[in-house]
């Protein structure tokens, strides 16, 4: 905060200036206001103008209003209303009050400092977030690393898993993030049958310098004896690509109870997807068959895409397909098809 005073002593009638905050740090196209106070000094009352005064870069600023009055010994507000714009970097905005009277002028002056940060950032999700596991087997989460912003760079991955005999490791790291794209990496998530059984969290933490973010798995051990296991298995009995964007998939329940699918991600061979996270999908019983219906593209209103944009939006002829869905019981079963 700078207050300044020309042509006025502090021994007779002046006013000074303070700004709340003084100091801020603000991201790319966001705003700001900061209260600026007119504070009267020995009895001083009249008339301030505001004006802004910027000692380098400028950044869209106002002052509102701009002209206060100001009682004797009390005290005026006026708002700074502050926009960064797309350049990063340091500012700092002056405002300065005169008054005039009985031609005497009173000058002060308060300064907000700005630090105009990137927006530019990335997600990091698992799928799935819950994990049931029978102890001494293994299961698979697939770590989802996307781009906010146009953010593209390396992000390192990191694996917090809790001492019981529980081993966590990963396929590819680190993850390469293109402007506006999606990276992916595969977990094994492994126990022993010395492994406590319980419930674990498993922390996935991505870096790139000082962007630090990170999703949590939990993993329930259960015993495979007491109770009796519930048995989820799916397997293809055919599938038939109806036309571009829409493909059926024939599914037969090998397991010991229903099974129920509820989401569906479909990979392209350049690890391009279309998913469906809110999927009302068949409801398969044992020793059953159903007909799951796999949409992408335009036919899909609901389908989130994620990789490099236009690459993939229809099925093509001669190219295979990775299509994985995923059961109320956070069960994934994956598929390879080839149009």
């Amino acid at each position: 905060m700078l207050s300044s005073y020309v042509n006025g002593s502090k021994t007779g009638p002046s006013f000074l200036l303070t700004m709340n905050p003084s100091t801020s740090s603000l991201e790319q196209g966001a705003s700001l206001t900061s209260t600026i106070s007119i504070i009267s000094v020995n009895s001083f009352s009249g008339t301030v103008s505001l004006s802004l005064f910027f000692t380098g870069s400028k950044l869209p600023a106002s002052v509102s209003p701009s002209s206060v009055s100001v009682p004797g010994n009390g005290t005026a507000t006026s708002t700074l209303t502050v926009t960064a714009t797309s350049n990063v970097g340091s500012y700092n905005i002056v405002v300065i009050g005169i008054a005039t009277s009985h031609g005497k002028t009173n000058y002060a002056s308060t300064t907000l400092e700005v630090q105009v940060t990137s927006n530019q950032d990335f997600t990091i999700t698992s799928s799935p977030s819950s994990i049931l596991n029978t102890f001494g087997t293994s299961n698979t989460a697939t770590i989802t690393v996307t781009s906010l912003n146009s953010y593209a760079g390396t992000i390192g991955l990191t694996v917090t898993a809790p001492f019981g005999y529980i081993s966590v490791t990963g396929s590819q790291n680190p993850l390469i993030l293109s402007a506006g794209g999606t990276s992916f990496s595969t977990l094994n998530i492994t126990t022993s049958l010395s492994t406590n059984l319980g419930t674990y969290n498993i922390t996935v933490t991505g870096t790139a310098g000082a962007r630090v973010h990170s999703t949590v798995i939990s993993l329930t051990v259960v015993d495979p004896v007491v109770p009796p296991p519930v048995i989820e298995s799916l397997k293809l009995n055919s599938y038939q690509f109806t036309n571009s964007t829409n493909l059926s998939l024939n599914l037969q329940n090998t397991g010991n109870t229903s099974v129920t699918l509820t989401s569906y991600v479909v990979r392209d061979s350049s690890g391009d997807t279309w998913s469906l996270g809110n999927w009302a999908g068949p409801t398969i019983i044992p020793n059953g068959s159903g007909t799951a219906s796999i949409l992408i593209g335009t036919n899909c209103p609901g389908c989130v895409y994620g990789g490099i944009p236009g690459l993939f939006f229809q099925f093509t002829a001669g190219q295979t397909y990775t299509v994985i869905v995923t059961t109320t019981n956070n069960n994934q079963f994956s598929f390879t098809v080839t149009r």
